[in-house]
């Protein structure tokens, strides 16, 4: 499908929510080509660590779905967590870890950090992926770019009071890069963070093509 349309369904979700396959069940996927969930959808900030998931019971669940997901989650390896993002496809997993971790989130204690940059060769191109701070870094996107992604994907949970900052960078990245954007934000409020929602999607022109509000769990069904 390289070159073709991509039919994206953005889950934007409330943090507390981690229930990520009830929106698999409940939704109409019979016109959907990728589900793109947000940073951390299956487990929600774990600001003092936790017990992570398994690759395996994750990929176990994924299996039931014929869509192509994304989905960011807690992995738990022998050698400790790691702020996880994957794209799975019939049968078949990527993954990439948050390069740049964020330390007012406790994020440098929590996870190790990633090394690569997120590059998933899919159905649809080569996909980039960049994990919510790792907005702030531009020079992460131009290797992106250079290593050939098609589309940027931002699934991240950025906090209410520096959502002007998302809703910038987001349109500065797609701009610089001449690639689309496409930002996966949550909402709801976790009892150390409230977060801003505006999930959106934007064009290479910077266009903002569509937008999620700032506190409400919705779905955003886009061609692009």
């Amino acid at each position: 499908m390289r070159g073709e349309a991509i039919r994206l369904l953005i889950v934007q979700k409330d943090i507390n929510d981690t229930d990520w396959e009830a929106h698999l069940a409940g939704a109409d996927l019979s016109a959907v080509d990728l589900v793109c969930f947000g940073e951390l959808a299956a487990s929600g900030c774990l600001y003092d660590g936790g017990e992570g998931l398994r690759l395996e019971a994750i990929l176990e669940k994924l299996a039931e779905y014929k869509p192509a997901i994304m989905l960011g989650f807690p992995r738990r390896t022998d050698d400790g967590l790691s702020n996880c993002y994957l794209y799975h496809f019939n049968g078949k997993c990527q993954m990439c870890d948050k390069i740049n971790l964020f330390e007012p989130m406790n994020e440098p204690v929590v996870y190790q950090r990633g090394q690569e940059p997120g590059l998933f060769e899919t159905e649809f191109g080569r996909l980039g992926v960049a994990i919510c701070y790792d907005l702030r870094f531009s020079g992460l996107f131009h290797r992106l770019k250079t290593a050939g992604a098609e589309k940027i994907f931002v699934p991240a949970a950025f906090p209410w009071p520096r959502i002007a900052d998302w809703r910038r960078l987001l349109v500065e990245r797609a701009v610089e890069n001449e690639v689309w954007i496409i930002g996966i934000n949550a909402v709801g409020d976790d009892g150390r963070n409230l977060f801003g929602g505006n999930s959106m999607v934007v064009a290479p022109d910077g266009r903002i093509v569509a937008c999620a509000s700032d506190d409400t769990p919705e779905y955003l069904s886009v061609e692009i």
